[in-house]
């Protein structure tokens, strides 16, 4: 049955979303009803520790993940009306590189070693847009000089690039085609820090210009400040807290939330060591009962560990999965 269009208020609306993965015979939940919504030109950054799930979450919106083990057996994907979740492959193929796009943490697996870049970029393009090689490798060239490549590296091999360079190649393939929405998971982890900068700076200016949507997954809280509009923090493959910037940043009520500011360094304080969280994160084969930071936080009560804690509103907008977050006062200024 063709996948009928439907009217939504989001331009991305992710619903209920659940992923797992079946591995010699244990399910691994991966995500468990993860559910956001974003527009049109605005950015949503996915954060938290290594293993929590958000790049299931990406990879289930584009429909990559690798099956098997992989599979969703609920939710639903909504992307300007329809439904990516009910489309035919072939259908999906057409999304792929052109409505969406994704940004590999790896630039050095996401490329092809023994196929230029010029052409790599151009595939996709001759994919999506029925133009002649010698006219995709032209918008390959214009491609590679958005991103701050000459044209003349259009006929190098990827070996040929330093990192920051093969990341700029990446950024180049997944613009290509102008997506409306755009998936970055890490794409500056493994770079240095003034080449971070720059990408970041030049991810942000190509959103602004071309108005697309993006979801950066990140561990780094200070790319989330810089980029981000709204922010789900993401723990066990669920989204504990979730809400503007400046509503999540300002005051931050689930105490695994808390625990990420906590960690991080205080210039104008002197103190000899940081303040980690406590623990490790739980096994997803065998989630605890109850809410699933319960183990780690130093506030858990005999509720906490018996009762699953659903998303509750604490103002307009700013959501959290924690019984106790009501007592949270504001940061002051």
């Amino acid at each position: 049955m063709k996948n009928e269009k439907i009217e939504t208020d989001s331009f991305l609306s992710v619903k209920d979303l659940v992923v797992e993965y079946t591995m010699e015979g244990e399910v691994v939940h991966a995500v468990s009803s993860v559910s956001f919504h974003l527009e049109r030109g605005k950015t949503l950054a996915l954060v938290g520790e290594t293993g929590a799930g958000k790049t299931s979450i990406a990879k289930a919106i584009l429909r990559v993940l690798p099956d098997p083990p992989a599979r969703v057996p609920s939710g639903s994907v909504y992307l300007d009306g329809v439904d990516l979740l009910q489309l035919k492959e072939d259908e999906m193929r057409k999304v792929r590189g052109n409505k969406i796009s994704m940004i590999f943490q790896d630039p050095m697996t996401a490329l092809n070693p023994v196929k230029r870049v010029g052409e790599q970029i151009a595939e996709g393009i001759r994919q999506h847009q029925k133009i002649s090689r010698a006219e995709a490798l032209n918008r390959a060239c214009d491609m590679l000089n958005m991103v701050g490549i000459s044209d003349d590296r259009v006929n190098d091999y990827p070996h040929q690039f330093s990192g920051g360079m093969k990341q700029r190649v990446v950024i180049a393939m997944a613009l290509a085609c102008s997506p409306d929405l755009l998936l970055a998971d890490e794409p500056t982890t493994a770079l240095d820090v003034t080449i971070q900068a720059q990408v970041l700076e030049m991810i942000k200016a190509l959103r602004d210009k071309m108005n697309t949507a993006m979801i950066m997954i990140t561990h780094d809280l200070g790319v989330v400040a810089d980029v981000a509009d709204d922010v789900a923090v993401v723990y066990a493959g669920e989204i504990i807290e979730y809400g503007s910037k400046e509503a999540v940043y300002g005051n931050p009520s689930h105490p695994y939330t808390q625990g990420l500011f906590g960690a991080l360094p205080d210039l104008s304080k002197e103190v000899r060591r940081l303040n980690p969280i406590e623990g490790l994160p739980p096994d997803p084969v065998h989630l605890p009962e109850g809410c699933s930071f319960h183990p780690r936080c130093p506030h858990a009560t005999e509720e906490c560990r018996k009762h699953t804690v659903p998303l509750r509103e604490l103002e307009p907008g700013h959501l959290t999965r924690c019984l106790k977050a009501g007592a949270v006062q504001k940061k002051e200024d």
